[in-house]
């Protein structure tokens, strides 16, 4: 067993590993292309820290808001009358976003991102708006899915 791998032999497995690697590395997003995760997401219904359904009385203040869904943090708001929800994940870094209600807006504090009640950028560095859901009334529960 003291056989010694000449350079050689090491250049070509060296370079037979690297093209595989390369192959396998085109080959994966093929597959993914061609079986597609499904597009549509079934509604959930909008549920606090503790796991009760948020009833929609919880959010009929104008300017309130409250939430956790879809296993990130989310925001609900009533504005003018209507529920708005969107992702409270900062675009920018991951920070989570607060609602002002004084100033009617959301606030990032890590890089003083500012959003307003559309989720759309007004201020900093954030690349791009709030992910939006959408909101459903039915009864006194709020469902959630995704736009």
């Amino acid at each position: 067993m003291d056989e010694k791998i000449g350079r050689r032999n090491f250049l070509g497995t060296l370079v037979g590993w690297v093209f595989g690697l390369t192959v396998v590395g085109w080959i994966i997003p093929m597959i993914a292309y061609f079986f597609p995760k499904s597009k549509g997401e079934a509604e959930n219904v909008f549920m606090d820290p503790s796991g009760n359904p948020i009833m929609v009385s919880s959010v009929l203040e104008e300017g309130s808001k409250t939430g956790l869904a879809f296993g990130d943090a989310t925001v609900v708001i009533n504005y003018k009358g209507e529920l708005r929800a969107f992702s409270a994940v900062c675009t920018h870094l991951g920070c989570i976003v607060s609602w002002k209600k004084d100033e009617g807006i959301f606030f990032c504090p890590c890089h003083a991102g500012k959003f307003d009640t559309n989720g759309n950028v007004i201020a900093g560095p954030p690349p791009k708006p709030l992910p939006q859901y959408r909101v459903k009334v039915a009864g006194s529960k709020i469902n959630l899915s995704k736009v």
